[in-house]
């Protein structure tokens, strides 16, 4: 037990972000408290895509990039990402730094975006992230030293708008896949440790580099993760093209991601540090290594105690095999030994009963958190401004329920024949994890290999009264514990304490392999375990909901949007919250629903808004636009759109209802969008459009090619930052602030007209 404890202890210390470095570090170090000098300048104040705060951004850039010893270049161009989903169009202004080497091999491109979103100033995403490719620049030329490779540092634009600035760069080919490694930073929050999250293709080459970090923190099963998730980051677009790298992030804070609480103030320095030093060290190697010929092969990764350990995928479906194997003998052994003499199936059952125990669990325990504060449903995830206690709680009473469940079973089903039916579980998600999702199957190979190893080492010479059986079978718990404790921890922050029921299920595979104890203790120690584990859980519960309430430093969130339908001269208020504050609710009334019916394009993944219409309310302008249609060539036809936005416009979108009619494509600004459906989630016909950002204020001529009998209609929308003065809706009270959860509306005036063209 007091091995379990020691382990426990030190996998949680090697998830500890690093002590920020001062000003005075060595000046081949990382300085977090250098890096931050940068970040005050770049994050400020909110500089988005297109406005004049991102102007000013990259001037500081280039300044520092060009004193740094650069050849800087500043890169515009106009881009179109035809991914599905709305297409996306803008004009982007990239920042490019070359930093030539002796002997070049290839390129190291370190790569941040410069960008924010409108509703806070982006210190953390992505302002010290940009601040601290700078000082990694900065530490690779201390003293007038060179690196023998080429190292490039590219700041991209648009990202927040949806990668547009490194789409952009991919496009052009203004790199080689085949010679350059990609060093991406990122940040969803304002803390925790750097987490190298996801690998580029022939990650084989690259993975050594992370080595030299002091205490790296990397799992290939975020890799399996991010592939099922939705986010995006400029590195999606870099290992679509071929491009392989790493791509590093911080997870923790999430409250305050995307908001105006973003700032340099709220942002953990320990991170900061942290991500910088990862980042030099894996600068530093790939500096100096042979990039052109990197291996072309694909590993498996993980961090042990501190250390990365990665070997060849092409293992991974042999180890699940042999692991598979082992447990099998290891039945049979037991079985010929009289150790086991059946229950082993109930064992397997009884097993799936304890991942319902705990899933069900943490699912009462977040359902009743937020009924007593239902401000919790609006955040990010649920993840709120102190979720460690809640975390806690979670895998205390999952915990809890794992030993309650196997301490009614043990009375009918023997210790070893419930040990020997979850590593069933083991040995199944071995195999299935090896051919669907091989990045994540070492977590259940390596403890059923160990555990295999040790429990046929007991039945062997553990003696005749099998005292050494319970021992050798919990075992396997001691790598499962080094190997699954980490990615619980960092599972919390990457799916929120919404998703509690995931990593109390990964809990439960560890809890299960400390059972075998169960078998050596007197009979009351489990229960009277769960008993105290129930008490601290909701102890911590209890003080997570005393010290993790609302207040000017820690708002709550809310989201608010004006739709404005200048067809019919109607204006709708309306809300994603789940439970909207009083101050929301003065103008959105109770009325819950879509909003489709009064904005017909405003998005579907908001079925539930709350909103209320009138008439009487503000008469934002929306853009004008004016069409000719030109001749038809067979059952095609042209159509010519000029779009002049309102003043003060972000962006606009162009929807177009193809339910009669196809749009074949369009063209604008010189670049082109693809036709067909982009937007198959949408509901009702409007499946097809795009979104322009950086609007030019003379406007912009758009030709669409499309078929169909009859004028195909068309939405046209404009996006204005902020909500327009109303005598309903006073000044937001200092408690709350702009929310990120459904950020379509939020602290947004949209304002919308329909033509037939």
């Amino acid at each position: 037990m007091l091995l379990v404890i020691a382990l426990t202890g030190w996998s949680l210390y090697t998830l500890r972000p690093s002590a920020p470095a001062s000003v005075a570090a060595p000046a081949q170090d990382f300085s977090a408290a250098r890096a931050m000098k940068d970040a005050e300048v770049i994050g400020h104040a909110p500089h988005p895509m297109g406005s004049a705060g991102a102007a000013e951004v990259r001037k500081h850039l280039q300044k520092r990039l060009t004193a740094l010893g650069g050849r800087v270049s500043v890169r515009t161009g106009t881009v179109a990402v035809n991914e599905e989903g709305t297409a996306k169009v803008g004009e982007v202004t990239n920042v490019l730094a070359s930093f030539p080497g002796t002997d070049p091999t290839g390129t190291v491109l370190l790569v941040a975006h410069y960008d924010s979103v409108p509703a806070g100033p982006g210190a953390a995403d992505n302002g010290v992230n940009v601040a601290a490719i700078l000082e990694v620049v900065r530490a690779l030329r201390a003293e007038g030293t060179t690196t023998r490779n080429t190292i490039d540092v590219l700041f991209t634009d648009g990202e927040e708008a949806g990668l547009l600035g490194a789409h952009d760069f991919v496009t052009k080919k203004s790199a080689d896949p085949a010679k350059t490694v990609v060093v991406n930073l990122e940040a969803r929050g304002v803390s925790g440790p750097s987490i190298m999250f996801e690998s580029g293709p022939r990650n084989r080459g690259v993975l050594p580099a992370l080595s030299d970090a002091g205490r790296p923190v990397a799992t290939s099963l975020a890799d399996e993760i991010y592939r099922l998730l939705s986010n995006h980051t400029d590195f999606s677009e870099f290992k679509e093209a071929g491009f392989t790298g790493l791509n590093f992030a911080f997870l923790d804070g999430s409250a305050r991601y995307h908001t105006s609480g973003d700032t340099v103030a709220n942002v953990d320095r320990a991170s900061v540090q942290h991500q910088g030093d990862s980042v030099l060290a894996v600068a530093r190697a790939l500096s100096g290594a042979s990039l052109g010929s990197l291996d072309g092969g694909e590993d498996t990764y993980f961090t042990f105690l501190g250390f990365l350990v990665h070997y060849a995928q092409s293992l991974v479906l042999v180890l699940a095999v042999l692991a598979v194997l082992a447990y099998v003998a290891t039945v049979w052994y037991a079985r010929r030994t009289g150790a086991l003499s059946g229950g082993s199936v109930k064992g397997a059952f009884g097993f799936l009963g304890a991942l319902v125990a705990s899933w069900f669990t943490a699912f009462c325990l977040w359902s009743l958190v937020v009924l007593i504060r239902p401000e919790y449903d609006n955040l990010l995830m649920g993840d709120t401004y102190r979720p460690e206690w809640y975390r806690a709680a979670f895998l205390a009473f999952g915990f809890a329920a794992v030993i309650a469940w196997y301490q009614l079973l043990r009375r009918r089903i023997p210790v070893l024949a419930l040990t020997l039916g979850a590593w069933g579980w083991f040995a199944f998600l071995a195999l299935l994890t090896a051919v669907l999702a091989p990045g994540a199957a070492y977590l259940f190979t390596w403890p059923l290999l160990v555990g295999c190893a040790a429990l046929a080492a007991a039945l062997r010479w553990g003696g005749p009264d099998g005292a050494w059986h319970p021992v050798g079978a919990s075992v396997a718990a001691l790598p499962a514990l080094v190997l699954f404790l980490p990615v619980i921890v960092l599972i919390f922050p990457t799916l929120g304490v919404s998703a509690g029921p995931v990593p109390l299920i990964l809990c439960a595979f560890v809890t299960v392999l400390l059972a075998p104890l169960a078998g050596v203790l007197p009979r009351r120690v489990p229960g009277l375990t769960a008993l105290v584990a129930t008490a601290a859980g909701t102890a911590l519960a209890l003080t997570g909901m005393k010290v993790d309430g609302f207040a000017p430093d820690r708002p709550a969130h809310t989201s608010l949007a004006y739709l404005w339908d200048a067809d019919r001269s109607k204006g709708t208020w309306a809300s994603s919250d789940a439970s909207p504050p009083a101050w929301t609710r003065k103008v959105t009334g109770p009325e819950r629903g879509p909003v489709s019916d009064r904005f017909p394009t405003f998005p579907p993944v908001l079925p539930h808004a709350a909103h209320s219409e009138s008439s009487a309310g503000p008469r934002p302008a929306a853009p004008e636009v004016t069409a000719r249609a030109e001749a038809a060539t067979g059952s095609e036809r042209t159509v010519r759109l000029k779009v002049v936005p309102a003043p003060g416009t972000s962006y606009v979108t162009l929807m177009a209802d193809v339910s009669r009619h196809t749009v074949k494509g369009a063209s604008l600004l010189g670049v082109k969008v693809d036709g067909g459906v982009n937007r198959p989630y949408a509901e009702g016909p409007w499946k097809w459009g795009f979104a322009l950002y950086s609007v030019p204020e003379e406007g912009v001529e758009i030709t669409l090619r499309v078929s169909g009998k009859g004028r195909v209609p068309l939405w046209l929308t404009g996006y204005t930052p902020g909500l327009p003065q109303s005598p309903d809706l006073s000044p937001m009270p200092a408690h709350l602030t702009w929310s990120t959860h459904g950020d379509a509306l939020t602290d947004v005036t949209a304002a919308g007209r329909g033509i037939r063209a």
